[in-house]
């Protein structure tokens, strides 16, 4: 919706208004009595001045008889609406500018599973987190969730991890239904273990609602159980 000043009756007079300011100033005067009033007052004025450019008027000494208020006002308004267009301007290329940026350094040196900017890492410290550490693995893991209007966001983080592995996150509902959430390779090296301290970050999705969900199992390809998480 286009902003209305009590200023824009300066520029509304001489005719300084685009047709969408102007439509909206109108529609501001029928509930505006101090503005109708101005409006009236340099009506008159207006008509004899606005072939005349307000800038034109300025960078020389002004006619005492031209100099009016309503010239003044005008000339401030049309300033401030060249700087409001130029400072938005500007911060849109800005804006595009940190973008092309942060993905042109995500493409050249890849995700990086550690930044507190993550998806991952954010919604493990605002969603409703769950951990279990499984005794016969040693794998810890922690689940964050998140409701969502298609079902529930989920994120993963775990440590006690050694490769080389293929595993997936699966999603059990209360009623026994399983779904995938996310798949992963751990490398030789492994996550969260003497020699590669990072854990594994990772987020994905399940159709399943948090009401509805019951555990969160880490398994690999072939069946064996990492961890389980109850929820």
């Amino acid at each position: 919706m286009t902003e209305v000043q009590h200023e824009d009756v300066a520029a509304y007079a001489l005719g300084l208004l685009d047709e969408g300011e102007r439509a909206a100033f109108e529609r501001h005067l029928a509930g505006c009595p101090s503005c109708a009033a101005e409006v009236g007052m340099f009506a008159e004025m207006g008509e004899l001045i606005k072939g005349v450019h307000p800038d034109d008027l300025l960078p020389s000494p002004p006619d005492p008889q031209v100099e009016s208020l309503l010239v003044r006002r005008a000339a401030a308004e049309r300033r401030r609406r060249s700087l409001h267009r130029t400072l938005t301007a500007a911060a849109a290329c800005a804006l595009i500018a940190t973008g092309v940026f942060l993905a042109v350094r995500s493409f050249a040196s890849g995700p990086d599973p550690d930044s507190v900017h993550s998806p991952a890492a954010a919604l493990l410290m605002t969603g409703k987190t769950y951990t279990e550490t499984d005794p016969a693995s040693g794998v810890t893991a922690v689940v964050g969730l998140e409701d969502k209007g298609w079902g529930t966001h989920v994120a993963l983080r775990l440590k006690g991890v050694k490769g080389p592995l293929q595993c997936r996150l699966l999603a059990v509902g209360d009623d026994g239904r399983s779904e995938v959430v996310a798949s992963w390779g751990v490398p030789d090296k492994g996550y969260g273990v003497p020699g590669a301290p990072d854990p594994l970050l990772l987020h994905g999705a399940t159709s399943l609602t948090q009401d509805h969900l019951n555990h969160f199992t880490v398994e690999t390809f072939d069946g064996r159980t990492l961890a389980s998480i109850a929820v």
